[in-house]
């Protein structure tokens, strides 16, 4: 699922430069929300494709062999 997390990436950008391009950057606690929850979302999208393959992966790469 190399594409969900690709979308999840893009989700999280935006997210992390909604409060710039929306222009509300000047309220303190959504823009700090926004930082912070954009790049856990844009970074779990990272980990889904950098990082190790799950035992379904490995099981789907034994079975399509």
């Amino acid at each position: 699922m190399k594409w969900l997390s690709k979308i999840e990436i893009v989700l999280g950008v935006w997210i992390l430069v909604s409060p710039w391009l929306l222009g509300y950057a000047s309220i303190s606690a959504a823009l700090w929300s926004n930082i912070i929850g954009g790049a856990l979302v844009a970074l779990t999208g990272l980990w889904g494709i950098f990082g190790e393959p799950s035992k379904d992966e490995d099981k789907n790469k034994l079975i399509n062999q």
